[in-house]
């Protein structure tokens, strides 16, 4: 009989040392629809909530969740027995999320997983994009072979760069490309716009002929398939070995 009192007026029962442990509320509210537009790393979510109850709901709040993690809500007015509340809300993607596809899930009547509520999962999936630029450590060396004697007339050689390979969350090595900037004095590289760019997993690059009157400065950035870029400003001035 104690116990179906204590049913009754919304308690599970008694725990060691006589603390009470209230139950989940179960909410009336019913998340009916939702959708995404996705803008870049801003998500547009719309839902409609509707009250299944027999009775008014108070004010309430519409939560948002990618995996478990609750990125934004909405919030929705007092609701009559029968009737729905549409609306939107704009959210964004958190920094901390790994690249890959999700699915936004929204749960009506929302106080961060403490009732138990109505949820529903967007169709539209959520693609979080790859941000994170490859590790590189830059230029190695820059090499080229003019035999002497310097001074004479003007000659003209390829020169050749070498480095280790980039490494990525994402990318593969053998899809990693470099962008190689080159300048005639130092710190002159243009870094806005590669002079050369690589083949895909390249760890070395042969320049086109270049003319013995003027020195060479280079530097190479790693790049991965998602277009992220390292930003090492290691540069290399290219030595002639056969002086």
């Amino acid at each position: 009989m104690v116990a179906t009192r204590l049913a009754s007026i919304g308690l599970i029962g008694l725990l060691s040392g006589g603390a009470h442990v209230t139950a989940p509320r179960l909410s009336t509210l019913r998340v009916t629809r939702v959708s995404v537009l996705q803008r870049g790393l801003t998500l547009q979510v719309r839902d409609t909530v509707r009250n299944a109850g027999r009775a008014r709901v108070a004010r309430s709040t519409t939560g948002y969740y990618l995996a478990q993690v609750r990125i934004g809500d909405r919030r929705v007015g007092r609701l009559l027995p029968g009737a729905s509340s549409s609306g939107s809300a704009s959210v964004r993607i958190p920094p901390s999320f790994r690249p890959g596809s999700y699915h936004l899930r929204a749960c009506a009547d929302d106080h961060h997983g403490t009732r138990q509520t109505s949820c529903r999962l967007a169709t539209q999936p959520v693609l979080v994009p790859d941000r994170t630029p490859p590790t590189f450590a830059g230029l190695s060396r820059a090499t080229t072979c003019i035999p002497g004697p310097v001074g004479g007339p003007v000659r003209s050689s390829p020169y050749w760069l070498r480095w280790a390979p980039a490494t990525d969350d994402t990318t593969p090595a053998s899809e990693i490309v470099y962008d190689i900037y080159q300048a005639s004095a130092p710190g002159g590289e243009d870094l806005t716009v590669a002079t050369y760019t690589s083949r895909p997993g390249a760890t070395s690059f042969t320049t086109p002929q270049l003319s013995d009157n003027a020195p060479y400065y280079f530097i190479v950035r790693a790049r991965d398939r998602a277009g992220n870029r390292d930003v090492n400003t290691l540069e290399r001035q290219g030595m002639n070995l056969c002086v």
